[in-house]
């Protein structure tokens, strides 16, 4: 069967936009006085099928898994480039994989984090493929990351490690396949988000008195702000870090995460803006009908729409203000 063409691929994409959760409907969500209400005004959307299968609100998570899934399994078939497409859908996989090796390299059970909709490789295959330590039938770099961890466990089990290990293998990954493409679009999209998470782990890392020789094994590949910039700076204070990213692109980002990072020991708004930053970078090049921009955009979209829903519900189920839930929340794609 053919690929779809991007023109194809685009307008279809234009056309579902319009069915995104728009700024008022978000804002209803946020001022209905229940969970039960938050969800009925969801069920007059395109989740409405969802949301009647639900036996209780507590169980909206099976509403966005599910939402996860027909997500992934629309791009299989609307994608013009699936491997490029797929590479928003691995994270669930190494989630998955980092749960799994935990879990047996420690000897314990499971545990309810396992997320079964969405990745490139099944749950079912992947528990099996732990269980048997047989990992011949993964893709080639999901086998050298396993690799890596097993000689890792081999001295000493560490779960840090383990995540460490395979957040690394992902990004390597991903950067692979943006440069095989040569897409300059998407290898931006991820050098920008790398660099935002090297600075919150530098944040994290300083916080915690940690040395640079502790922090650069948690540094991800493809960053444009290299090894020496975050040995530079942690001889400094983390105030210096905005005067010296002044001239990035998400230099607010930075600006206003870190002052509120200093007043309340949280990184909650740094990570906020860095999700709107980098949704901002999509949605500006999303009117581009020849380009795989706008198919990108709405996939980014829809994880975003995923994630607004998400905080609305764990604040109406815990009974927090709507004025702080509103603070928690992503800006919306359209």
């Amino acid at each position: 069967m053919p690929k779809p063409s991007i023109a194809y691929a685009a307008a279809h994409i234009f056309a579902l936009e319009n069915r995104l959760l728009s700024r008022d409907r978000v804002e209803r969500m946020v001022e209905a006085p229940s969970a039960s209400e938050a969800l009925k005004v969801l069920s007059e959307t395109d989740y409405a099928a969802g949301v009647s299968e639900l036996a209780q609100p507590h169980d909206y998570e099976e509403l966005l898994s599910g939402e996860i899934q027909r997500i992934y399994d629309f791009f299989q078939t609307i994608s013009p480039d699936p491997e490029i497409t797929n590479l928003f859908f691995v994270k669930y996989d190494f989630h998955n994989l980092k749960v799994l090796l935990k879990a047996a390299y420690q000897g314990r059970e499971e545990d309810e984090f396992l997320i079964d909709s969405g990745g490139t490789l099944s749950l079912d295959h992947l528990k099996e493929a732990v269980k048997e330590e047989d990992y011949t039938q993964f893709p080639h770099y999901i086998r050298e990351a396993l690799e890596e961890v097993h000689e890792a466990m081999s001295f000493r089990v560490d779960p840090q490690k383990i995540s460490v290990i395979l957040d690394r293998a992902m990004y390597k990954h991903i950067f692979h396949v943006c440069r095989k493409k040569k897409n300059d679009f998407l290898l931006e999209y991820f050098k920008l988000q790398a660099d935002l998470i090297n600075i919150r782990t530098f944040l994290r890392v300083k916080k915690i008195n940690q040395t640079f020789e502790f922090l650069k094994h948690l540094l991800l590949p493809g960053s444009e702000l290299g090894q020496d910039f975050f040995f530079d700076s942690m001889e400094e204070s983390v105030e210096d870090i905005v005067d010296r990213l002044a001239s990035k692109k998400y230099s607010r980002v930075v600006e206003k995460g870190v002052e509120t990072y200093l007043k309340t020991g949280s990184l909650s708004t740094y990570e906020r803006l860095m999700d709107d930053f980098l949704l901002s970078y999509v949605k500006a090049a999303r009117w581009n009908p020849l380009g795989i921009e706008p198919v990108i955009g709405y996939l980014l979209a829809k994880e975003n729409e995923i994630r607004i829903i998400r905080i609305i519900m764990v604040g109406k189920i815990n009974n927090i203000p709507s004025q702080i839930i509103r603070e928690r929340l992503r800006d919306v794609y359209v």
